[in-house]
């Protein structure tokens, strides 16, 4: 009998990344919220627009990755991260 494979564990922080991709995906894919999904991405705060381009440019990633790639500090991409769920929860409550 085949040993089920092994999964690892999601690092701090790539679990939400995933989340937030998926949600903006689906916004994007669908014509009627397209284009709020565009004014929503352009009414966030320079960190939280870096935050959005790196997870679309680069994928989901742990915080520390994320952190070095995107050049945010730590807190920077926290912030830019709760950020983001704010405007994706505002936005779906349309």
């Amino acid at each position: 009998m085949a040993k089920p494979k092994k999964t690892r564990d999601a690092e701090p922080g790539e679990l939400r990344g995933i989340n937030i991709l998926e949600s903006l995906e689906r916004f994007f894919k669908r014509p009627e919220t397209r284009l709020d999904a565009q004014k929503m991405l352009g009414g966030l705060s320079p960190d939280g627009q870096i935050y959005a381009k790196h997870l679309v440019t680069s994928g989901p990633m742990g915080n520390k990755k994320a952190v070095k790639e995107s050049g945010l500090t730590a807190e920077r991409l926290e912030a830019a991260a709760i950020e983001l769920e704010a405007a994706i929860a505002k936005l779906r409550a349309r």
